[in-house]
């Protein structure tokens, strides 16, 4: 198997485009940069095995270094671009890393970044837009508080022109670090191979077989730091010949523009990103009419947002359907999703070509169909490792298996995912899964969202749901009618004792409802 960067060589349609910003660079020249940065990256003296930082948003320069990483035999350490200094120095310390790449626009004051012992590369949205470039170039100048005599991104990929260098990169190679809640709930470096990353790229396309011609775009509103975003949403589709949208922040007007702007036929989301979009009621015909498929996962998909998307889609004539998947990090975003010709309603499908998918009691059996375990996937998407060494890791039979954390079980073959398992916990001995309980509350045409924690009152565990609302109620009206209709759908115990009205779900850095900060309240 070859490297990302070999892969991205054999299928890139060099006369289609990335768009960003509106600014339409073409892949050829794409190309020609990754080229260029592998030049300047070893001018810079760095090499095979080293690490670079990454604290960058969804742009053409954190693709151009991921790439250019790819063919040196480097690794790509991507961090959220608004990463406090602190945690940033923690990070770099752990990762041995040796450059930091940051965009001018998410860091207004440099002058903490030179205590941390980096080569400093500054990245601009100037080194990729034409129109409008002097303008960023003076934003970037003058914005902020600037350290002197910086190395700039333009500067390096100029220093790396018409340098030959060879791929030295290998398919096992690590070639980026990327950071999960782990499947313990604690936060884990992940470590991931150029081979994971194509296992699933292969797997994903081998389930859809797209139809993929000049001109043809897929829409990432993903960010370049989560697995799932950067390799289904950006390396893939590039490397079976689809153009890029970027967007680094997802905005519901921005995106519906552009659902009709270009010919959208792919786009992968998370169900917080569909639910802005439907509360806001952007979706229209020009902007579905050209779609082909809707990939979701990152977060529990509601079956109920699932119907409101694929009536909507049905209702503008396309084929597309939004396709529910499962995956996790530690096997580089998805290992398992529904298609066309395998679909199952409630489940997150099958798993891809070159994985599989099995169910565990708590000591590591398999359970039988129908049976409630944890989830262990396994195939060429899993990671080399977590970098601080604790490994969640299983070898069967010269088989390589994640234990995910995950409860879930199978019917004919499709996995049906209960809830995390290190969110479930326990009243008078019976598990408690607050996934189940938040989508029964769901089911209530007033709930916009809910979201279940666990809550101890003199001793004893009892279940607490905060909702937001469709419309303004009593909240003495809410909670009786959020109890009076878990009690006719739940087991007694996983009934709610306390309904708390919210005005907005506290979010974490991916757009996800942040459940940890309501239980740690």
């Amino acid at each position: 198997m070859d490297t990302c960067y070999e892969f991205l060589q054999k299928g890139a349609d060099r006369d289609g485009h990335i768009v960003y910003y509106g600014h339409r660079l073409r892949i050829a020249d794409f190309l020609s940069d990754v080229e260029r940065m592998a030049g300047g990256l070893t001018k810079l003296g760095l090499s095979k095995g080293d690490v670079i930082t990454l604290q960058l948003p969804t742009c053409p320069q954190a693709l151009v270094l991921f790439y250019a990483c790819s063919k040196l035999g480097m690794v790509a350490n991507i961090v959220h671009p608004l990463v406090p200094v602190r945690l940033l120095a923690e990070n770099i310390r752990k990762t041995g890393s040796k450059a930091l790449f940051f965009y001018d626009a998410t860091m207004r004051d440099e002058r903490p970044l030179a205590s941390l012992g980096q080569i400093l590369v500054r990245c601009s949205i100037a080194d990729y837009v034409c129109v409008r470039k002097p303008i960023y170039a003076l934003y970037s100048r003058l914005a902020g508080k600037r350290l002197a005599g910086l190395c700039t991104y333009s500067r390096l990929l100029a220093m790396g022109k018409g340098l030959d260098t060879r791929v030295s990169g290998a398919a096992t190679d690590i070639l980026c670090y990327m950071h999960s809640g782990g499947t313990s709930g604690t936060p884990k470096i992940v470590k991931l191979s150029n081979q994971a990353f194509q296992s699933v790229v292969d797997g994903m396309w081998g389930m859809y077989h797209p139809d993929v011609k000049h001109g043809y775009y897929n829409l990432a509103t993903l960010p370049v730091f989560h697995a799932y975003g950067l390799c289904s949403a950006m390396h893939g589709p590039l490397c079976v010949g689809y153009s890029l949208v970027l967007v680094p922040k997802f905005d519901v007007r921005k995106v519906a523009y552009l659902l009709g702007r270009y010919d959208i036929k792919v786009w992968s989301v998370v169900p917080a990103m569909l639910k802005k979009m439907l509360a806001c009621g952007v979706f229209d015909r020009k902007g579905l009419r050209h779609l082909d498929v809707i990939w979701c996962g990152g977060d529990v998909c509601p079956e109920s947002l699932v119907e409101q998307v694929d009536g909507i889609l049905a209702k503008y004539g396309t084929r597309a359907r939004l396709m529910r998947g499962y995956g996790l990090t530690e096997m580089c975003g998805v290992s398992i999703v529904n298609n066309f010709d395998h679909y199952r309603k409630g489940s997150c499908g099958r798993p891809m070509p070159g994985f599989a998918v099995s169910i565990w009691d708590d000591e590591g059996n398999t359970l039988a169909e129908g049976e409630q375990g944890e989830i262990a996937v396994s195939g060429g998407g899993a990671m080399s490792g977590y970098l601080e060494g604790e490994d969640c890791l299983v070898y069967r039979d010269g088989t390589v298996w994640v234990r995910t954390g995950d409860i879930g079980y199978l019917e004919d073959g499709y996995l049906y995912v209960v809830d995390r398992k290190k969110r479930s916990f326990k009243i008078a001995a019976v598990n408690v899964f607050p996934a189940q309980v938040e989508n029964c509350v769901a089911e209530l045409d007033f709930v916009s969202e809910a979201c279940v924690v666990g809550v101890k009152v003199d001793g004893k565990q009892f279940v607490k749901v905060y909702v937001t609302l469709r419309e303004k109620m009593d909240a003495d009206v809410v909670r009786e009618q959020v109890i009076a209709h878990c009690k006719r759908n739940l087991i007694t115990y996983a009934v709610p004792r306390y309904v708390e009205v919210l005005d907005s779900m506290p979010r974490t850095p991916l757009g996800k409802v942040d459940f940890r900060a309501l239980q740690d309240e």
